[in-house]
């Protein structure tokens, strides 16, 4: 049984955010979803559900190349609230430039703070094993 029960896209293309959302609803539509076009407004969303005491995500979809504040970035500020939240957050890089090569060294770097890598455009079945 699927314990996710919210999921946070962080990704500047309109486009595939509103593929993203649509795939989502079809996979799993009980799901509350949450998005944001770059990384700064993320983290600002993040900080008021913590100060509001919310339930923060269960997963985040997360684009690299943003405007204002791209994934890696992010992932920097994230590292420094990550643990006021009082659960695991999986964090997966969804991104068009995501290969083999560039996985292995990202892995080396960011091993502890992502789940995993992931190419676009995500299709269903892909969708399915992250939620799964």
């Amino acid at each position: 049984m699927n314990k996710l029960k919210s999921i946070c896209v962080i990704d500047d293309d309109k486009v595939y955010t509103f593929g993203i959302k649509k795939l989502l609803k079809t996979v799993s539509p009980h799901h509350i979803l949450e998005t944001y076009e770059n990384g700064k407004q993320a983290i600002d969303g993040i900080k008021q559900m913590l100060d509001k005491e919310m339930e923060l995500p269960d997963l985040i979809l997360l684009d690299i190349d943003m405007p204002e504040m791209n994934g890696w970035d992010f992932l920097s500020e994230f590292d420094k609230i990550r643990d006021k939240a009082d659960k695991k957050i999986q964090v997966f890089v969804i991104s068009s430039r995501v290969n083999t090569k560039n996985q292995e060294l990202y892995r080396v770097e960011w091993d502890e703070k992502v789940s995993d890598f992931i190419k676009k455009p995500v299709d269903a079945s892909e969708l399915s094993k992250i939620l799964n």
